[in-house]
């Protein structure tokens, strides 16, 4: 009540309360905390009130921010663009896009969409004259790639970065903060560059960069968390040199700096390399401490990646030595659901895992079963042999449905292909090849036949002719795009009534009105997707709108029927082929 009576006088006395020192207020907050909200608010009020569309656009950052709910993050995202859009400022359209991608890679872990957003920010960045921005997006679109898999793709935007920030940095006369801006973004950018070189085995490089990181950085209290890194990535490259009582030193520094700043992802990585050096040097009291807190961590936020689902085959080996079987079936169920995840967005290391899990778990297993050949040890080998035996299965089912999907893209391209070449377009009406003419009109075909119930009069042939001249430029002016269009409109755009336009489609056009008109629908909306990437960057609502369809469940089954896949597969193998053409 008291804070309420508080915004309530602050609210009135608003006008002489400067924008400065609002933002002071909410200054004072750490993020995703709540309290800040009333203080945002507060902003965002005065700034519409304003009508200042810069100090709107801050009001829904500073939104995101502070929110908790990741979904109110994603609701302040859109708010953000819409204005950015009012701007018409591509910077800020740029930097809305690309806010939204950090919410969905930091918050929902969705990587593909952050991926999504991040290339709608660097196509709006292409047209602003500011480097910074620019390198920002492409270090992002790195961090995604990184974490799909693709580390020679993700190397060359660090490259790209790296070289951007240090030159950047290096420039006399510029303001020490943002000296420091560029400094972050050298440093997170080598490191980030290291990891990739680590994953291609490329250890030479990596080595190279992590000395450049720890021999430039000279104050921990400008750059800490970048400190931390890079003495993660010198304890790493000790334990593969296998300089084992040096380790632990550069983990705990690195450990203090990333609790302290509460990196929990910076944080859940280093807690495999501890657990891993512990494990390694026979200390597995202290190696599961640290396995558990990764499993605690996945437990919360599904969050996992390749190299720390290994701590999961080591909470499965220390339960089956302590006979805890509900342990055992909790870590084995936890591997399984990290191993499906990374199967997901990384589909091309989903070889790698299974082969890896098959030589190591298996020859584990077959080595505890010669120690000990106790019935509950075999179930276990059973249980384990059939997990992998469905966890191939679903690879062979997934890599056999990728298969089908590629055949049947490419097929449909060779369609549109061809007909493109033919020029068949409009779809149905062709009169010229159709062989319709005054004669053959006055014989219909099919249920519609003489003696027919169902019409008691024939149309005759000059009001056919003229039905079907008026269905050709209905198609050429694109009038199928109309939302809700049923038969009944078209024959009255038609001047004629229902019963003699589905008589002209069903006998002289043989298709009935709903396969007619959606098929003109479906074959607009895909030729426009082939034709421009941005229409493949649209949702299926928008796409469906785009083509006349109100309804996204019917324009996906549409969308299926006509073309033989999803409209999300489709984009995806369209997006998948304009990749490969660029590379």
């Amino acid at each position: 009540m008291i804070l309420m009576s508080f915004v309530t006088h602050f609210k009135c006395q608003w006008n002489e309360n400067s924008f400065k020192e609002i933002s002071s207020l909410i200054d004072t907050y750490p993020e995703n905390d709540e309290r800040a909200m009333v203080y945002v608010q507060i902003f965002l009020e005065k700034a519409k009130a304003a009508k200042d569309i810069k100090k709107i656009i801050a009001g829904y950052e500073d939104a995101i921010y502070y929110s908790r709910s990741t979904a109110n993050k994603l609701i302040y995202a859109d708010s953000t663009i819409a204005a950015a859009k009012k701007s018409a400022d591509h910077a800020e359209i740029s930097r809305a896009y690309l806010g939204k991608g950090i919410v969905y890679y930091y918050n929902v872990r969705s990587y593909r969409k952050a991926l999504e957003e991040y290339l709608k920010a660097f196509s709006y960045a292409k047209d602003v004259n500011d480097n910074y921005l620019r390198n920002k997006i492409v270090y992002h679109l790195g961090m995604v790639k990184y974490y799909l898999g693709s580390y020679a793709q993700a190397s060359k935007h660090f490259t790209e970065t790296s070289a951007f920030f240090r030159n950047a940095s290096a420039k006399k006369n510029i303001h020490r903060n943002t000296r420091l801006n560029y400094e972050s973004g050298y440093y997170n950018s080598i490191y980030r560059l290291s990891e990739c070189y680590r994953n291609m085995r490329q250890y030479d490089k990596e080595d190279s960069l992590v000395d450049v990181g720890l021999g430039n950085i000279s104050s921990m209290d400008d750059h800490s968390v970048e400190f931390a890194y890079f003495q993660q990535a010198k304890g790493i490259r000790l334990m593969r040199q296998k300089k084992y009582q040096k380790v632990i030193g550069h983990f705990k520094i690195a450990e203090s700096i990333l609790e302290h700043k509460q990196d929990f992802a910076g944080l859940n990585t280093l807690n495999f390399y501890i657990g891993k050096y512990y494990w390694d040097t026979g200390n597995r009291i202290s190696a599961i401490k640290y396995f558990k807190k990764i499993d605690s961590v996945f437990s919360k936020s599904q969050y996992i990646t390749p190299e720390i689902r290994l701590s999961f085959e080591h909470l499965i080996d220390h339960a089956k030595q302590s006979r805890n079987k509900d342990a055992t079936l909790h870590y084995t169920t936890q591997l399984l659901k990290a191993d499906s995840i990374i199967i997901t967005d990384q589909p091309n290391l989903s070889t790698k895992i299974t082969s890896h899990y098959d030589t190591e778990r298996l020859t584990s297993e077959k080595e505890m079963l010669l120690r000990d050949k106790k019935n509950n040890y075999k179930l276990f080998f059973v249980i384990l042999f059939l997990i992998l035996a469905a966890a191939s299965f679903i690879i062979y089912r997934y890599k056999c449905s990728e298969k089908k999907l590629t055949q049947q893209y490419q097929q449909l391209v060779k369609t549109i292909e061809d007909r493109n070449k033919t020029g068949t377009e409009p779809y149905f009406i062709n009169r010229s090849e159709s062989g319709i003419t005054n004669d053959s009109v006055a014989e219909p075909a099919g249920k519609f036949a003489s003696g027919s119930s169902e019409i008691k009069k024939i149309p005759n042939p000059e009001l056919i002719n003229k039905i079907l001249q008026k269905l050709q430029e209905f198609e050429e002016k694109k009038g199928y795009l109309e939302v809700n269009m049923k038969l009944p409109d078209l024959a009255v755009l038609l001047n004629t009534n229902r019963s003699t336009l589905s008589y002209i489609l069903n006998d002289y056009l043989h298709t009935p009105y709903p396969d007619y008109i959606k098929r003109l629908r479906i074959n607009h909306i895909t030729a426009l997707m082939m034709e421009d990437r941005k229409n493949l960057l649209l949702n299926v609502e928008a796409l469906a709108h785009k083509c006349g369809i109100s309804s996204r469940q019917v324009f996906t089954l549409h969308f299926k029927e006509i073309n033989g896949m999803s409209p999300i597969d489709f984009m995806r193998k369209r997006l998948e082929e304009l990749d490969r053409n660029q590379t």
